[in-house]
């Protein structure tokens, strides 16, 4: 696997923020009160829900592979990821100007692009085993996977999850270059706030949470529906909290408690993303004997583990994160329990998580 690259955020911005933090807390509403849902005056993030529902329809598709003699169009595929010659059933999501292929990762979306082309090859064909790509089944499911045991449909969900939800969102609109100083906070637009409320939320919107979620959970997806899975061991649903806060202290100038609210956000989203592959490392255990759920799992692992990669304030590294892949290896069918394992405990003392990782 290549090497991931990510921007490198400025720092000089540390040795002489003093003044500008002091100066802007001159100006914070006395006593502003933090709301308990995410429920702001002029918040639009139509753009991200538009990605999310792009993504379930363009999985939802391909999983309709997983069945013998089904067949899938490669070029269907690309036209969702790129939101091209009105490839979606939902006729809004054909009109709008969004795609999910210019906001992912340009290293990962080039792969996506070639596994379009080789899901279409073997989708509907049994036979997957060791070295040839096809259909896997086993007592209570079947998948399309390729050479190696990885299931196509898991690569494209939860790997745009990663390089392009996950990705946008922390190293991008919770950045210095969409919500630092220089970002205007003072010219409101009817519906979308300032630049800087609307880029906050924007991040919020790839979260893929219900305003007051996680008392609400109808209708949450995506990162939010991993966090709330992993609550319970993690305590992963402060995330909201920490959305909220930030979004407050955006629109009451508090650039202290901006700061602290976003750190905290990546920090929790890390976490979702560790947890969710150790629950799915410790599936793969217990499901090892069943082929095309020891499958199933590992895919799902192995994606939440590549995804580490892509906050640019991750506690985890790239290099660690490229040991915990090679720990794991790249082939589900000669995989072992031991590898499993081992994989497994990298990522949880990495991520801080060794205490819980039997209980994910």
């Amino acid at each position: 696997m290549r090497k991931l690259i990510l921007p490198v955020l400025s720092i000089a911005l540390l040795a002489s923020c003093g003044d500008k933090d002091e100066n802007e807390n001159k100006n914070v509403a006395e006593g502003y009160k933090v709301p308990s849902t995410y429920n702001f005056e002029n918040v639009s993030y139509s753009g991200q829900t538009n990605r999310l529902d792009m993504l379930k329809e363009l999985t939802s598709y391909i999983k309709t592979g997983h069945v013998e003699n089904a067949s899938l169009d490669a070029q269907s595929m690309k036209n969702m990821f790129g939101n091209s010659n009105t490839p979606f059933a939902n006729a809004d999501l054909n009109a709008s100007t969004k795609q999910l292929q210019n906001k992912t990762y340009s290293v990962e979306a080039e792969l996506y692009v070639s596994l379009f082309d080789s899901i279409a090859k073997y989708a509907g064909q049994a036979g997957g085993t060791d070295g040839q790509a096809g259909l896997v089944t086993g007592d209570g499911r079947t998948i399309l996977v390729d050479a190696n045991g990885m299931e196509y449909a898991q690569l494209i969900d939860k790997g745009v999850m990663g390089s392009c939800f996950y990705y946008s969102a922390t190293s991008s609109y919770l950045s210095d270059d969409k919500i630092g100083d220089a970002v205007d906070n003072t010219t409101v637009t009817e519906g979308k706030g300032t630049a800087k409320e609307h880029h906050f939320d924007e991040g919020f919107g790839y979260f893929g949470a219900p305003i007051d979620f996680p008392t609400n959970t109808e209708g949450v997806s995506f990162w939010a529906k991993y966090s709330n899975n992993r609550d319970a061991v993690a305590g992963t649903n402060v995330i909201m909290d920490a959305f909220i806060k930030g979004r407050a202290a955006i629109s009451n100038k508090d650039k202290s408690a901006q700061n602290d609210a976003v750190a905290e956000i990546k920090i929790q989203w890390e976490k979702i993303s560790a947890a969710t592959a150790i629950h799915y490392l410790n599936d793969a255990d217990a499901k090892f004997n069943d082929d095309a759920d020891r499958c199933h799992v590992l895919s799902e692992a192995y994606a939440f583990i590549k995804a580490l990669k892509y906050n640019v304030d991750a506690s985890i590294d790239g290099a660690k994160v490229d040991e915990i892949l090679v720990a794991l290896g790249g082939n589900f069918w000669s995989i072992t329990p031991t590898q499993i394992e081992n994989a497994r405990n990298i990522l949880a003392t990495a991520a801080g998580l060794e205490s819980e990782k039997g209980n994910l």
